[in-house]
């Protein structure tokens, strides 16, 4: 492997992390750019698939297409809960999709800022990239829902439909959205 290869070092660590990881025969990711338009392309299948519930935590999200099927889920009855990271929304709040998100009936919108720096200087970031949907699939990776993720950025996303890994994450996205502030 040449060593500028950007794109074959991330596959070789994501080689590696896979080969130590319990796999699933129903899971599958997708290394952005190259896979962008497909990795969007499944997220957005996941959210039109959804029947009840859509649970995120995602430090930014400005992505039009992904930000129109969780409007589209909501219209159907979906119940979608989302929390950003309070900086990321300020640092981009033309383009955030969290303030048209929360005026949709159906998507609650909330916003948190991390946890206070032990010397007190700076508060800390949400910084997850991840989806639950009906408590039964999970969407997580490297990957913002931002253009840039999905088409410039090398990212990388996962897709997995096993109810136990979702109902984990859940678990750890319970206490984000008991901190955070409705946007």
């Amino acid at each position: 492997m040449q060593p500028n290869n950007k794109e074959g070092c991330v596959r070789l660590i994501i080689a590696l992390f896979l080969s130590f990881s319990i796999m699933s025969a129903d899971r599958i990711f997708y290394v952005m750019p190259k896979e962008g338009s497909r990795a969007e392309a499944a997220v957005i299948r996941e959210i039109e698939g959804a029947k009840e519930t859509i649970t995120i935590a995602m430090y930014s999200f400005t992505n039009n297409n992904i930000a129109k099927a969780l409007k589209d889920a909501a219209k159907r009855g979906v119940s979608i809960r989302i929390v950003v990271d309070d900086k990321s929304v300020k640092s981009d709040p033309k383009n955030s999709k969290a303030g048209v998100l929360a005026k949709i009936r159906g998507i609650a919108v909330y916003r948190i800022t991390g946890n206070k720096a032990k010397n007190g200087n700076y508060n800390g970031i949400m910084h997850l990239k991840v989806g639950v949907i009906d408590a039964k699939t999970s969407i997580y990776g490297s990957a913002n829902w931002t253009a840039s993720a999905f088409n410039i950025n090398y990212e990388i996303l996962f897709i997995e439909h096993d109810q136990t890994s979702a109902k984990e994450l859940l678990k750890v996205m319970e206490p984000i959205f008991a901190r955070a502030e409705t946007f």
